[in-house]
């Protein structure tokens, strides 16, 4: 007997490996032999024949063994379907469910939780599918660049938006260390910071928002980049307007008043002027012609003067009007046309042998008139920076990078001197220039969704202009 309960113990705590449907076996063995064990020896001391009490014997010990190996296999089949379900609903099919109807009793009542938690989890499945395909909208058309790295800074995740940013397709830099995108150091940094980084020669000021999250206990990283710059040009181009309209009323309200007077001044010199010529004549006196003269030459200098204020007032009205000009931007009125035709015909406008042109027909979707007077600014610009070098000269070239279309002017004069002011308005270091043109250039590439950015070459002396426009409509 004690044998028999070490031997339980040892089954309870693991040490005799013997499966559970064994064990069920065995105990329906060790019940149904003990009262066989029972009735052969009953039958031994009773008085039948031999060949009698062996059939009897026989009989019971096929039924034993028969209604033991039954137990044993209706514990498999269930066991194994429940397997079967539980794999099912492992692999995402929570379609399948447990016969709960033609069973009684517990199994009955198994066969109905397990059914109740496959619906659970199968309006769980369809919960986190719906969410899951709202967050991939979101985060497709969401106008934040979105990337995800694991723990090794390597990118497994970059949105649509973040694409167009860095100008890469994420299938192509999938697995790629973060130092591709020139974003090494965001991960060291404070987590909200507003920065500013290179994304092939192109400058942009972004703001940068680094968090973390769990994926299958691993801490990853998400990168936001919001690209501010365009915001940035817009909230500077309001600024500037709200201070020309400060400006313009003020000086308006000055200059009127002066050139009216200057005007009426010119007026009655030379109403005085006629007077004293007259009296002069009539008296026929050498002092009074003399006087006349003096006084004719005073009238002189000072209707010179008075002419000088009112062209100044004059330029100074005009100056105004050209910045109204540039506050009161249309908005493109844009069509299809092909760029290198544009390109093309522009030369003509300028017949200068040095200029060059490079790129494919491309057919592009934008205002013509808009960005012609764009090109035309650049280019004269690099002419006027090429003065002091008639050897220098001017290429122009195009090319599509995706969805956008990249054009840069390139030219070999004295370069950019002061690169932080060449977008300020008013700001120019023309003699004859009054600081609208660059800016006006960038307004209306900003307008069409694009944006303008000029730097000193280091290939060679002089400065480039880099445009970059969608090709198609947004």
């Amino acid at each position: 007997m004690s044998e028999w309960w070490s031997y339980r113990m040892k089954i309870k705590q693991g040490r005799v490996n013997i499966s559970f449907e064994n064990q069920l076996l065995r105990i329906a063995l060790l019940i149904g032999l003990l009262p066989m064990a029972f009735l052969f020896y009953a039958l031994y001391h009773h008085e039948l024949s031999i060949f009698l009490k062996i059939m009897l014997l026989f009989l019971l010990f096929v039924t034993v063994f028969y209604g033991a190996f039954l137990i044993r296999q209706k514990v498999i089949v269930q066991f194994r379907t429940s397997a079967n379900l539980i794999t099912a609903m492992q692999a995402g099919d929570h379609a399948i469910r447990a016969n709960h109807l033609e069973s009684k009793g517990a199994l009955k009542e198994f066969n109905q939780v397990f059914n109740g938690l496959s619906l659970a989890l199968a309006e769980q499945q369809l919960i986190s599918r719906e969410r899951q395909i709202l967050l991939d909208k979101i985060t497709q058309q969401i106008d934040v660049a979105i990337i995800a790295v694991n723990k090794n800074s390597h990118i497994i995740l970059m949105n649509p938006a973040a694409e167009k940013l860095f100008s890469y397709r994420f299938d192509e830099v999938a697995g790629w260390p973060i130092s591709t995108l020139g974003l090494q150091d965001v991960l060291t940094h404070e987590s909200r910071q507003v920065t500013e980084f290179e994304v092939k020669a192109h400058k942009k000021k972004v703001f940068i928002h680094t968090d973390e999250y769990l994926e299958q206990g691993e801490r990853n990283k998400l990168i936001f980049i919001t690209d501010i710059q365009t915001l940035l040009h817009e909230e500077e181009r309001q600024a500037w307007q709200k201070l020309l309209r400060v400006l313009s009323h003020e000086i308006n309200n000055s200059l009127t008043p002066i050139a009216s007077l200057s005007d009426t001044l010119i007026r009655l010199i030379e109403n005085q002027k006629k007077v004293i010529t007259e009296q002069a004549v009539t008296e026929n006196n050498s002092t009074a012609i003399n006087t006349s003269v003096n006084n004719t030459e005073l009238f002189d200098d000072l209707e010179e003067g008075l002419a000088v204020i009112a062209e100044r007032a004059q330029s100074l009205n005009e100056f105004l009007l050209r910045y109204q000009e540039f506050s009161c931007l249309p908005k493109p009125e844009k069509t299809p046309f092909d760029l290198a035709n544009l390109l093309k015909s522009m030369l003509l406008l300028f017949d200068d042998d040095r200029i060059s042109l490079s790129g494919p027909s491309l057919v592009i979707y934008a205002d013509e008139k808009q960005l012609k007077q764009v090109l035309v600014n650049l280019i004269k610009n690099s002419q006027q920076a090429m003065l002091g070098n008639n050897k220098g000269l001017i290429t122009i070239d195009w090319q599509q990078n995706d969805d956008i279309v990249e054009i840069k002017l390139c030219d070999q004069g004295a370069g950019i001197s002061n690169s932080d002011n060449i977008f300020v308005p008013f700001y120019t270091t023309k003699v004859d220039g009054c600081g609208i043109g660059l800016v006006f250039s960038r307004q209306i590439l900003v307008n069409h969704g694009g944006s303008l950015t000029l730097a000193n070459r280091k290939d060679n002396q002089g400065a480039v202009a880099h445009i970059v426009l969608p090709i198609h409509a947004s």
